[in-house]
């Protein structure tokens, strides 16, 4: 099931959110992203998106997707324990509902990222220095979805 996140379940989401950053990046370090705390959680409250998904009312967030300026996914992020079950893919179908599209950013290292979005319509059209990080970023598109 997909819902809009609360204040309650932002904890869960900061902790998807450090696993799978620190794990799809390994070449910077933890204390990049535990710097970046902060601003992720700012990120969740002023989203313009902020979707969980859950197996079942009173389960804890498996994963989720939030969705800034309107069309520009910030994060994706899905628990280990249900990688490759279809929650991610159920966020992003849920993410891409009555946009004309929507785009991302991603750093080229993170490879496992590239290939679900490639999966799910999104293309590179454009490539450019991430001034935070100094690696490659690029700028992913795809069309939305209808409601």
């Amino acid at each position: 099931m997909i819902r809009s996140a609360n204040r309650t379940e932002f904890d869960r989401l900061e902790q998807l959110w450090l696993h799978a950053s620190a794990s799809a990046h390994p070449s910077l370090p933890h204390d990049y992203w535990r710097a970046r705390v902060a601003m992720f959680r700012r990120g969740c409250r002023h989203a313009d998106a902020c979707l969980v998904y859950v197996e079942r009312d009173g389960q804890p967030v498996e994963g989720f997707v939030t969705v800034v300026d309107g069309d520009r996914l910030e994060c994706i992020c899905v628990s280990p324990l249900v990688s490759g079950r279809g929650v991610g893919s159920a966020l992003v179908a849920a993410a891409k509902r009555g946009r004309p599209q929507l785009q991302v950013e991603v750093l080229q290292e993170n490879l496992g990222a590239r290939y679900f979005l490639q999966q799910h319509g999104f293309v590179e059209v454009e490539r450019r220095t991430d001034a935070g990080t100094g690696q490659v970023q690029l700028l992913m598109c795809c069309p939305g979805a209808k409601e």
